[in-house]
């Protein structure tokens, strides 16, 4: 098989990168608009009850899916990048199958445990409110494990119409429920027939865009591969699903108010939109493409991969802290209201954790092609312990402060036990002396950006602290060496095709490299 050039496969990375983009920015404003009327409608304690019902939703797809999405999308794109496109319809179609069991085991299960256990949540509808989380788990599952297959044919189309169209659906039912002055149970429906509509109109793309799955066999070594990766990944993600806010969220539902658990469901909520809104393209679109470049070119072309990955993350991430310590207490007032001001702080320290932690994602990508999935295992079950003990310790004494505080320990501890494993595997991938230049570049603007907006008196402020920290970011990253060459000339590239004002952005960035030149030796 003829090998794909470095510059085609840029164009190919971009190209998907823009189409997850464009549809995950309208899916973020779509459910950025959801999450605000609903919050608003409902108030801060039913939104809570509303926000448990959702995360709880999301805990039984994260457990009925383990290893399964992960697993598809990286051995369907390795197997076709070293040739074998019938293998990667039997690895879909085998891994298609089991999907459907463990869904069934798992709402199994659930049923059984809600004969012991019935959350206070749903205390006067505890019969549709189970019926309409098993619909919406089940659905959104399957819908999870056939974009994950669509990804390892390297075709993002199918996802990005699917959350599109149904987004607008869903936007339509929430403002029709909150004219009609429905009330708790009738939003937890609409978010079950979101969950179906993303799954009906996903199938009906994959048939457009995708090639479809067949039964057949799979290569000994690979299918020993294939065990061992589920096996592994079955177990990092189970015990990731506890780690990634289940704990917090538990002990605030156990031991605070159903407000603190709306409050902070808002802050994962908002944190999640931002690294969204920033870097969904590249996440998406990294595990495959490295797992096709380490199927056609080995370890050595992946860990490359990872240092360009993480030098866009790190970018990626101080924006992101930045942005959300100047913009997040104007942004929250205006779009929930006074009400929800006790959950701003929450909210910032989220978000610069998010930022500056967004390089773990490059260090899992890397991780989970190289079958180094035993690494992440480790680093999990040693988060886990550390967010139990935090949580355990920190949230019932401080509440949502405290969920915060064990939320940052957990993460932190991730990080520094990903970045010490990844050490031992190689030596490269982490262009830390560039990361740091450009960690100053981003505390700079920060503390300019935050000056002008608390010199504006207005709830608008923001607006002008944010152009005011993109206008000093962006330039000085390039003045600090930050990008390569290769990235100055794929977006060269891409501006010759916009006529004058490409042509004119061009210029720019000849300019910026001469600044840089005459700057740094």
């Amino acid at each position: 098989m003829t090998a794909t050039r470095p510059g085609n496969r840029r164009l190919d990375v971009l190209r998907s990168v823009t189409i997850v983009s464009v549809s995950s920015y309208i899916e973020f404003a779509l459910g950025l608009f959801v999450s605000v009327w609903i919050a608003r409608a409902l108030g801060p304690a039913d939104f809570g009850r509303y926000a448990f019902t959702v995360w709880l939703c999301g805990w039984l797809i994260v457990c009925s899916n383990h290893a399964l999405t992960t697993s598809s999308t990286k051995f369907i794109a390795e197997a076709d990048g070293s040739g074998a496109t019938d293998v990667a319809s039997h690895i879909a179609y085998r891994l298609n199958r089991i999907q459907h069991v463990s869904t069934a085991i798992v709402l199994g299960l659930f049923l059984l445990v809600l004969l012991i256990i019935r959350p206070v949540e749903w205390h006067d509808a505890l019969l549709p409110a189970t019926a309409l989380v098993l619909i919406a788990t089940g659905s959104k599952a399957n819908y999870a494990m056939w974009v994950a297959i669509a990804k390892g044919q390297e075709r993002f189309e199918t996802e990005a119409i699917a959350t599109v169209a149904a987004g607008l659906i869903g936007v339509a039912l929430v403002i029709a429920a909150t004219l009609a002055k429905a009330g708790l149970l009738a939003f937890v429906g609409i978010f079950t027939i979101s969950c179906l509509l993303l799954n009906l109109i996903n199938r009906l793309a994959y048939r457009h865009y995708c090639q479809p799955f067949t039964d057949g066999p799979i290569p000994p070594e690979l299918q020993a591969r294939l065990n061992r990766h589920l096996r592994l990944t079955a177990v990092l993600i189970i015990v990731m699903s506890f780690k990634s806010g289940t704990i917090e969220v538990f002990l605030l539902n156990t031991y605070a108010t159903s407000a603190a658990v709306g409050y902070f469901a808002i802050a994962g909520t908002l944190t999640r939109g931002a690294v969204q809104l920033f870097s969904v393209g590249l996440t998406t679109t990294l595990l495959p493409y490295m797992a096709k470049s380490y199927g056609e070119r080995g370890h050595d072309h992946a860990v490359r991969f990872l240092g360009e990955a993480t030098r866009f993350y790190w970018a990626v991430g101080l924006a992101i802290a930045g942005l959300g310590l100047v913009t997040t207490p104007d942004i929250v007032t205006l779009m929930y209201g006074h009400r929800y001001a006790d959950a701003i702080p929450a909210i910032e320290a989220m978000l610069v954790l998010a930022g500056l932690l967004l390089i773990g994602n490059g260090i899992a990508a890397y991780q989970t092609v190289v079958d180094r999935q035993d690494d992440r295992i480790r680093i999990t079950v040693v988060a886990l312990v550390v967010n139990a003990l935090a949580g355990v310790l920190l949230v019932p004494w401080l509440g949502l402060l405290g969920a915060v505080l064990a939320y940052a320990i957990t993460r932190l501890t991730e990080l520094a036990l990903a970045i010490y494993y990844l050490r031992r595997a190689t030596t490269g991938g982490l262009p830390l002396a560039a990361m740091a230049r450009l960690f100053g570049v981003g505390a700079v603007a920060t503390a300019v950006a935050w000056m002008v907006m608390s010199a504006v008196p207005s709830l608008w402020g923001f607006l002008a602290g944010a152009a005011v920290f993109v206008g000093i970011y962006l330039p000085a990253s390039a003045l600090v060496r930050y990008w390569g060459e290769d990235d100055y000339r794929l977006l060269a590239t891409i501006a010759n095709r916009f006529g004058a004002p490409g042509r004119m952005l061009v210029r720019g960035l000849n300019s910026l490299q001469g600044a840089r030149a005459d700057t740094l030796p």
